[in-house]
């Protein structure tokens, strides 16, 4: 019995030290050479307790490709743990990831949420005053407009939300009327079997 409960106590450092390993390799990536920075933009949120600056920054390639950069500064007394970009289609961005080597706090969780079409970070550790995040980045087929983006954190215990406006990608018009052509006959064909 000794002997079996060895083993799996011997399987599960292996398994940690596993997760560990890809934890730590998680988030090490520069954004792609090769880019020419296409825009860029700072917005200030406003919180009770200070101001928070998030800056965007686009890259264009020449694929027609383009790369998002998003860092959050904070100079507030809130403890940031959460940012969020919305995205108009939930396909409109690919590949979330951050460099690790840029910043002070890095995002537990950087990913795409279909659900709310958004991408969404939530850090490690809050990010504090006079601290900034990791580099965030995505990648886009869509050029950037202007559109929402979201902070959350606590303040002396209690919760604080600010939104503002900053870059996010904005499909062509010609993709939104093909995506409302098709929305339009999907109704008229399920009037028509009802």
């Amino acid at each position: 019995m000794k002997v079996k409960k060895a083993k799996m106590k011997f399987r599960l450092l292996i398994l940690l030290f596993a997760l560990a390993l890809f934890v730590q390799g998680a988030g090490a990536t520069p954004i792609p050479p090769g880019g020419t920075l296409y825009d860029s933009h700072t917005e200030t949120f406003t919180f009770g307790g200070g101001t928070v600056d998030v800056i965007c920054e686009v890259y264009s390639y020449t694929s027609g490709s383009y790369v998002y950069t998003y860092q959050v500064e904070n100079n507030s007394t809130v403890g940031l743990s959460f940012f969020s970009v919305e995205l108009l289609l939930d396909s409109a961005a690919s590949g979330p990831d951050w460099d690790d080597t840029v910043g002070d706090v890095d995002p537990a969780y950087w990913d795409i949420v279909d659900s709310y079409e958004s991408v969404n970070a939530s850090f490690v550790s809050a990010i504090t005053n006079g601290q900034s995040s990791s580099l965030l980045w995505f990648q886009s087929d869509y050029a950037p407009t202007i559109g929402d983006g979201a902070l959350f954190g606590f303040d002396s215990g209690m919760p604080s939300y600010a939104s503002g406006w900053i870059l996010t990608p904005m499909p062509e018009p010609a993709t939104i009327a093909l995506l409302g052509m098709g929305g339009v006959v999907t109704l008229i064909r399920r009037k028509r079997s009802a």
